[in-house]
């Protein structure tokens, strides 16, 4: 049986910070009668009920991070079941979600980093994002 695990993303910068808890647990094989999106091959991710579409899509992008190496490791497939993402409004931005999953991710299968991480730019007064080798998620040219 799975065991439901939290993982506390947390990023503190001179002026505040970003946070995260996000509760999951990683299925083999999937449950073929649960909802979920495909991320990779057999890699499916199951949302969180009534989650924010933007949430959501900054998840897909945290799995995706690892899902090469994660179809590696499970040929036969593979459900990683986000049950609860929770925060605090004045310390959060979507992208926290991909973080806090590409964190979860790398705890529970000891993968390694993918280089997803945040800086605080003083001189624009905004966070940035790097996510490894990905350019930008969103993009259609890549």
């Amino acid at each position: 049986m799975a065991v439901i695990r939290t993982f506390k993303f947390r990023k503190r910068f001179p002026n505040g910070g970003l946070a995260a808890d996000l509760s999951a647990e990683s299925v083999a094989n999937g449950r073929p009668d649960q909802e979920h999106i495909q991320i990779h091959r057999k890699i499916y991710l199951s949302p969180p009920r009534d989650i924010n579409w933007k949430d959501l899509a900054w998840l897909c992008v945290g799995v995706s991070l690892h899902s090469d190496e994660l179809s590696s490791r499970f040929p036969e497939g593979m459900e990683i079941a986000v049950h609860r993402l929770t925060f605090p409004l004045s310390d959060y931005r979507a992208e926290v979600a991909a973080l806090a999953i590409d964190g979860w991710l790398r705890e529970e299968f000891n993968l390694p980093d993918a280089g997803a991480r945040v800086e605080y730019s003083p001189e624009t007064g905004s966070h940035v994002f790097h996510w490894g080798g990905m350019q930008d998620p969103f993009a259609d040219n890549f």
